[in-house]
């Protein structure tokens, strides 16, 4: 039987990276360990997170995938290649659908879906459950949340 959860029951169940900026230095251990899993190689570039400089490098702002509820990156895709994650409750892209459009990139508000070497869409999925950027963050500007909670991952 399924049973239609309420949008407070969607958000508690739905995990995300979330920030504490002023903990953030900007070193980018988190986008060269992302660009590893995504790409194989250590550039910030081909991260799925980015990290904006503020007041001339006084703070560093980390960027990370919503996981939005009302993902714009699923509505777009023509191919439907993303697609909700039923164990994490959060959009995922099926590369093997994808045809590398780059719709979900274009339309995504933050910025955080890429295109990568082989065309296909990627965003992040919180590396199946166990997020690398979280693990690699050195003061902890980085945490998993699951409805407003903090989970610790270090």
């Amino acid at each position: 039987m399924n049973i239609k959860m309420n949008n407070k029951e969607e958000r508690a169940m739905r995990q995300k990276i979330a920030t504490e900026f002023d903990l953030c230095t900007g070193c980018t251990t988190c986008q060269l360990e992302c660009s590893f899993r995504v790409e194989g190689g250590y550039n910030p570039r081909l991260a799925l997170l980015k990290l904006d400089q503020h007041q001339e490098g006084l703070y560093t702002l980390p960027v990370v995938c919503n996981q939005c509820q009302n993902a714009f990156c699923m509505k777009v895709c023509p191919a439907g290649a993303i697609e909700i994650d039923e164990a994490m409750g959060i959009p995922v892209v099926k590369e093997e659908q994808c045809t590398g459009c780059g719709m979900c990139r274009d339309y995504c508000p933050l910025g955080v879906v890429l295109l990568k070497k082989n065309g296909r869409a990627a965003k992040c999925d919180l590396c199946q459950g166990d997020p690398r950027c979280i693990k690699s963050c050195p003061t902890g500007a980085l945490y998993l949340s699951n409805g407003g909670e903090q989970n610790e991952q270090q």
